[in-house]
């Protein structure tokens, strides 16, 4: 590589003398303004100067010196620069030499390779210092490589702690694992919902749950169970203001199945509203989905709540959520004493083994379960027969209550056994 430092009145004239002498691939290594007279530092009111420092892979001298190109005049930095007569392109760089020990190089700009950290000899007449500080650094480069090249390094191999596998875990018997779900399904119980017309105020039910398990669809299934099969007299309420179209969706449920229904933003808003339709007999509250560990949702349910006795929350879940949100879901909801659950999703998942364990563990009655999305058709009140044949045989439980028109599909009542 050559090294070359070019000095002119401005930077346009420099970057030419460095095309006219060093040709087109030359690289620009350094640009920088010093002072026009002697010393590189720049007084105010000084009169300045451009240096460039260029370099090439090649030296173009030592190839006019053999004879392959005409040696180019220095032009002064004055005249204006000359076109470089056309040249074909150099031909490819061959790979770097390993370089030679130190008593191998010879001249004023000898750089020293190995086995010495002082500065090499610097001839100032033929070149910058900074020259002489890339030529040592890339010397440096150089002995790098050839120290990695030649001798590599190598780490002292670790010794591989070999530790004796555990044995895989024995899978319990089919007979102990029918066994530990027929405990699990006798514990199951069921919660009453209302059938009869109000005699002391109407039936307030608020459905809570995380976001996504189904509450407003739910509401809309409810509502018309209670009307349409039991003849009550409903009203929807909406405090779902957080979910865009949530309010949308429950005034449309609402309107099909000629209901009132409101909307409720604030506290005294539901105070309201309850006291507006206390000739109902059942009013059913949309909640607003959030995460379940978030702790202000729930204290702010209870201080809309604690205004009203008669509201009785159901914690929705859906049958597709893992185990340990399912606990947890249920732990952080129980601070609002809740009155049973609402299984959902139920034609989403075909495994139901977790949905059981997490609803014996909870010790909360199941209320009703929603076996698809289909508004009033893919629901039916709690019925422990049913519930026991589902976390036994699965989805064909639910297909089989469809064929025999037992199920959801007639509408017929189906029977109840309470909670202990």
């Amino acid at each position: 590589m050559r090294i070359k430092r070019f000095e002119a009145p401005d930077t346009t004239t420099a970057l030419a003398m460095v095309k006219q002498e060093m040709g087109d691939d030359a690289v620009i290594l350094a640009t920088r303004t010093i002072a026009a007279g002697r010393g590189s530092i720049v007084k105010k009111g000084q009169e300045t100067k451009v240096e460039v420092v260029a370099a090439m892979d090649y030296d173009l001298e030592a190839l006019s010196e053999a004879g392959a190109l005409p040696r180019a005049e220095k032009a002064a930095p004055q005249q204006p620069p000359q076109q470089p007569p056309r040249r074909e392109p150099p031909p490819e760089p061959e790979p770097l030499p390993v370089p030679a020990p130190p008593s191998a190089l010879t001249g004023p700009g000898a750089i020293a390779v190995a086995g010495t950290d002082e500065l090499p000899a610097i001839d100032r007449s033929t070149s910058h210092l900074e020259a002489h500080d890339l030529r040592r650094r890339f010397a440096g480069m150089l002995r790098q490589q050839h120290a990695v090249g030649s001798t590599p390094i190598r780490q002292p191999a670790t010794p591989t702690i070999r530790r004796p596998t555990p044995p895989p875990a024995a899978k319990p018997a089919p007979d102990e694992v029918a066994q530990w779900r027929d405990q699990l399904i006798g514990q199951l119980a069921v919660a009453r919902l209302p059938e009869t017309p109000a005699t002391n105020g109407p039936a307030i039910i608020a459905l809570v749950g995380a976001t996504g398990v189904g509450k407003t669809t739910t509401a809309a299934k409810l509502a018309a169970w209670f009307s349409l099969h039991h003849g009550l007299k409903v009203a929807l309420f909406s405090m779902d203001c957080y979910r865009i179209g949530a309010t949308d969706q429950l005034r449309t449920y609402a309107k099909i199945m000629r209901l009132p229904c409101e909307i409720v933003l604030r506290k005294q808003d539901l105070t309201r509203a309850i006291a507006a339709h206390a000739d109902r007999d059942v009013i059913i509250i949309d909640t607003a989905g959030k995460s379940p560990y978030d702790e202000t949702h729930v204290k702010e349910l209870q201080e809309w709540f604690a205004a009203n006795k008669a509201i009785a929350p159901y914690l929705v879940l859906s049958a597709t959520t893992k185990k340990e949100d399912l606990a947890n879901t249920v732990t952080s909801y129980r601070a609002l004493a809740i009155n049973g659950l609402m299984l959902t999703k139920i034609d989403e998942t075909r495994t139901y083994a977790t949905l059981c364990q997490q609803v014996v563990a909870s010790q909360l009655p199941v209320a009703s379960v929603c076996t698809g999305q289909r508004v009033p058709e893919d629901f039916m009140v709690a019925d422990l027969p049913f519930l026991a044949k589902l976390f036994r045989r699965g989805w064909e439980a639910v297909v089989e209550e469809r064929i025999s028109g037992s199920g959801c599909n007639d509408w017929t009542v189906q029977p109840h056994r309470e909670a202990p």
